[in-house]
């Protein structure tokens, strides 16, 4: 196995597509690189017991099953893979297990690694610390992060997880108007489902669009629930990417589908996130890549 290395990309907002859907590539925004998506017609997500500690109604759990379902009923209808919700699990760990079973989990992570973690501690250049002291170790505008590991020949993914940062965010899930000075019981600060629609996005192989009103906007404001109902450039690549009856679509055609991963491809690792930005801030997004041998 090789070492991994990381590196930080910024990518400013003003200055990606905004077309109606932006398929996620093996290098971020470069068409000549492959899109990444899945292969198999049934995924497996699950979510963690422990849910949002700072939730005490844990509602939670119910807003990211929508989420999830949301994106499932589209795929009923014209696509080819199933998202099915497996039983909670105990598990902290995210990421891709090279050796052992793995599980695309969904997680709160309710303290900054910053606050818990010891100055000096090897997790920080080793990039470990999310999973050692269950903190977030990502951007503190960054709502939410999905991770998705994958084939960097092929654009095939193995594994993904989604993360939140309940460590700098109060996540609601009511329906009432924005949460004020005082909150009411149904208010809305940062909504859960809205941001877990966005990031189920992520997970199904989508990057960021500038498209106004569309699912994978990456601003997310206060109060914002619009993104709950997935719009219809979203839905587009559904049906286009994993089309019904047919074989999950490649953007480049593979010269030798049938390769393993013993041919020389190399396993990679890439994340998405929603940031906290107002709509109209010239702002930029925080994103993280990782690369090793498979």
């Amino acid at each position: 196995m090789g070492a991994l290395a990381s590196w930080v990309v910024m990518a400013a907002v003003l200055g990606q597509s905004s077309a109606p859907y932006v398929r996620s590539r093996v290098t971020p925004g470069d068409a000549s690189t492959q899109c990444l998506y899945w292969t198999q017609s049934r995924v497996t997500w699950q979510q963690s017991t422990v849910g949002n500690p700072k939730m005490t109604n844990h509602t939670e759990f119910d807003a990211i099953s929508r989420s999830f379902q949301s994106w499932q009923n589209i795929f009923a209808t014209c696509g080819n893979l199933s998202l099915v919700e497996g039983p909670r699990v105990d598990s902290r760990t995210v990421g891709y297990n090279r050796t052992g079973d793995n599980i695309n989990l969904t997680l709160f992570r309710a303290r900054g690694c910053r606050d818990v973690v010891p100055a000096g501690d090897a997790c920080f250049t080793q990039d470990t610390c999310a999973n050692t002291y269950d903190c977030w170790d990502d951007s503190d505008g960054t709502i939410a992060i999905t991770l998705t590991t994958y084939d960097e020949r092929t654009g095939v993914v193995y594994d993904s997880d989604i993360s939140f940062n309940a460590a700098r965010f109060n996540f609601t899930t009511g329906n009432g108007g924005p949460c004020g000075i005082v909150a009411t019981p149904d208010c809305v600060e940062t909504d859960v489902q809205n941001t877990a629609t966005h990031e189920v996005g992520h997970f199904v192989g989508l990057d960021h669009t500038q498209a106004q009103g569309s699912t994978m906007n990456p601003s997310a404001p206060p109060g914002e629930t619009s993104k709950r109902t997935i719009d219809s450039g979203s839905q587009s690549f559904v049906c286009a990417a994993y089309p019904k009856g047919s074989a999950s679509q490649p953007c480049i055609p593979l010269t030798n589908p049938g390769g393993s991963g013993n041919s020389g491809g190399g396993c990679a690792t890439a994340s998405g996130g929603l940031a906290a930005l107002p709509l109209l801030a010239a702002a930029s997004l925080l994103a993280r890549r990782r690369r090793g041998a498979r």
